[in-house]
């Protein structure tokens, strides 16, 4: 049976490549979120209307969170994988 150790490095190992395809995915979600709220902003009155860092911070923010949460899911998933197997 492997040791928690063993599991955790071979997730590594796993998600050693994922780095590039998270930092892709914080950028392009970003930037989708970022043009939906300038849409969303754009039909506001001119006084509620939030300025354009504030809304590149939000989109970034929200970025973050969906991208964290998929690769929770994905070790997640790939944890229960091991539990189910039997190692």
């Amino acid at each position: 049976m492997n040791s928690p150790g063993d599991v955790l490095a071979k997730v590594g190992n796993i998600h050693a490549s994922d780095v590039l395809l998270l930092i892709i995915l914080i950028i392009s979600a970003g930037f989708i979120t970022y043009f939906i709220l300038l849409k969303i902003n754009a039909k506001k009155p001119p006084e509620e209307r939030k300025s354009n860092i504030a809304l590149f911070l939000i989109s970034l923010n929200v970025s973050f969170f969906l991208v964290v949460t998929f690769f929770v899911y994905k070790v997640l998933i790939a944890g229960l994988k091991y539990l189910m197997s039997g190692e």
